[in-house]
């Protein structure tokens, strides 16, 4: 992957189109869009690029960033000591989420196709093939009718965080706004400066989410059946 996809791909991660991201560094959508389909050989703005998408700069080659190179981190002088339970490879397997269960999470109807997803996982349920080395996958316990016949109450959703969302995939959005931990499950349709638009199917209507306050995307990558 070129450091121009890995641009793309991050921003995708970031849930921001072109135009937000060239307005948070200040430069235009156009530049932004040659960056990303490599129309340019090195940009002064990659430093800030790596700044607002959370990018190591140091994984980007030296002649990217033309001459606005950020300062290297300084190495630590010395590392802490490895505790004694970490030397145990099965820690760091569960750890990298390669063995194990995966947190299951009760949800509660909150009302308009929404759901309450409960702070602490009730169980856990056996992690599938697809979650196979991922560390922050998650499973729900499905309520509400409003994905039927995709998803039907009792089902048990399976959840990888780390997954760019996809047009026509279906997702956990999550609310930033609600005291409660509120959530929606939903199909992914595509997205403006402003909205997720998204689908439902029981009744069958598409809609959008507000971005601000539907800020988290989780995809969902597969279910066991109630």
């Amino acid at each position: 992957m070129s450091w121009h996809e890995e641009i793309r791909e991050a921003r995708i991660r970031k849930g921001l189109g072109q135009k937000a991201l060239a307005k948070l560094i200040d430069v235009s959508q156009a530049t932004i869009a040659k960056i990303e389909v490599g129309q340019v050989r090195s940009t002064e703005h990659l430093a800030k690029l790596c700044e607002a998408l959370d990018i190591d700069p140091s994984t980007m080659p030296e002649e990217a960033f033309g001459r606005s190179r950020p300062p290297q981190r300084q190495a630590q002088a010395s590392a802490p000591p490895v505790p004694e339970y970490a030397r145990d490879p099965a820690y760091w397997a569960a750890a990298a989420g390669l063995v194990g269960d995966v947190p299951l999470y009760a949800a509660a109807e909150g009302g308009a196709g929404a759901l309450i997803i409960e702070r602490e996982p009730i169980g856990s349920a056996k992690r599938p093939p697809i979650l196979q080395g991922v560390k922050d996958g998650y499973a729900i316990y499905l309520v509400g009718e409003s994905m039927v016949p995709e998803f039907e109450p009792g089902d048990t959703l399976f959840v990888n965080p780390r997954l760019p969302v996809l047009a026509n995939t279906s997702c956990v959005f999550y609310s930033s706004k609600a005291d409660e931990p509120r959530a929606m499950v939903k199909r992914y349709l595509g997205a403006s400066d402003s909205e997720w638009r998204v689908r439902q199917y029981s009744p069958s209507r598409d809609f959008g989410l507000d971005r601000e306050e539907w800020s988290t995307r989780h995809r969902i990558v597969s279910k066991n059946f109630r």
